[in-house]
């Protein structure tokens, strides 16, 4: 596989220097999409006592950043093949910047959950870019240091989104009280930004296509399943909510047989079907979506009781 590099660093030690500088980049913007998707669990108990609406939006909050990011990530993965990965790992960190700021800045519940989708949309960008850069920038056992570290810095994250979420929010800085853990996304995306020239440009020799009709039927099919179950009750679920997740049901089914359509006609699918013939694949699939499920959940759950429930108690 060749890629196509715009920026050519000094030899030696300079060129040392730059590529790990450029490593720190792409962890960082890894670091923050974690910090994010966890670090709004423990504030968004604030988050609704200062804005209000319903209950239900306290899940909402961190949903609605999740499940764009999830929808959108191979897209986002495919764009980087397509335009560049250094380039849309630049925009989704500008545009993670500025979500970030319009999340702090909102004014009511509906303002802030449309910008943390925004948020999400834009991690989607980020995200899928940083395997592609590294193997870019990095060639044998320094390759294999780089993509080792992400490891680490994904499971530091995940410890210290909590708690960074409860000391920020419980510091109340210049009267911010929950605004400032979006804030804090701000200096975190400008160091990125000012190390990003450090990355080298690299996209496939082969431009894939961009499944848009697929993209789109799994995130209406997803929508349609997802929207009826947060801060729902299951056993008083309304007709219309029946009927939307049968709906999302069925998107799902139409979305599996245009993936099939798509990688038969020579396409390029959002969902390579061939991946479910193997036997580890859907193994790996279900054990990954169990174990986050159920790490996720429990946060949630802790934190809503914990802010929530117990004070009411006392």
């Amino acid at each position: 596989m060749t890629a196509e590099r715009v920026l050519t660093p000094a030899p030696g030690a300079a060129a040392y220097r730059w590529r790990w500088a450029g490593l720190v980049a792409l962890l960082l913007g890894e670091a923050m999409n974690l910090l994010d998707a966890t670090v709004v669990q423990v504030a968004a108990p604030a988050i609704h006592a200062d804005l209000g609406g319903a209950v239900s939006d306290v899940q909402w909050f961190t949903a609605a950043y999740t499940l764009p990011f999830a929808v959108l990530l191979v897209g986002g993965g495919r764009l980087g093949d397509i335009a560049g990965r250094r380039r849309l790992f630049v925009i989704g960190v500008t545009g993670f910047m500025a979500a970030s700021a319009a999340c702090a800045l909102a004014p009511g519940v509906g303002a802030l959950i449309a910008f943390r989708a925004v948020q999400g949309a834009a991690a989607a960008l980020i995200i899928p870019q940083t395997i592609g850069l590294i193997r870019t920038m990095f060639s044998g056992a320094e390759m294999s240091k780089a993509l080792g570290s992400i490891g680490p810095v994904m499971g530091l994250s995940a410890v210290c989104g909590p708690v960074l979420g409860g000391l920020i929010t419980h510091a109340d800085l210049f009267g911010s009280s929950w605004r400032a853990v979006f804030l804090v996304n701000i200096p975190l995306c400008l160091v990125v930004l000012a190390l990003s020239p450090r990355l080298m440009e690299d996209r496939a020799p082969e431009r894939p296509t961009l499944d848009v009709t697929g993209t789109l039927l799994a995130m209406a099919g997803v929508g349609l399943l997802v929207r009826p179950l947060i801060g729902a009750d299951l056993t008083a679920l309304s007709g219309w909510s029946w009927a939307g997740i049968a709906a999302g049901l069925c998107l799902m089914a139409v979305f599996a047989v245009h993936q099939r359509r798509v990688a038969g006609a020579g396409r390029t699918p959002l969902v390579e079907p061939s991946l479910f013939a193997r036997r580890g694949f859907p193994a790996a699939l279900v054990t990954s979506t169990v174990f986050f499920a159920v790490t996720n959940g429990l946060t949630t759950v802790v934190v809503l009781h914990l802010q929530l429930a117990l004070p009411a108690e006392c």
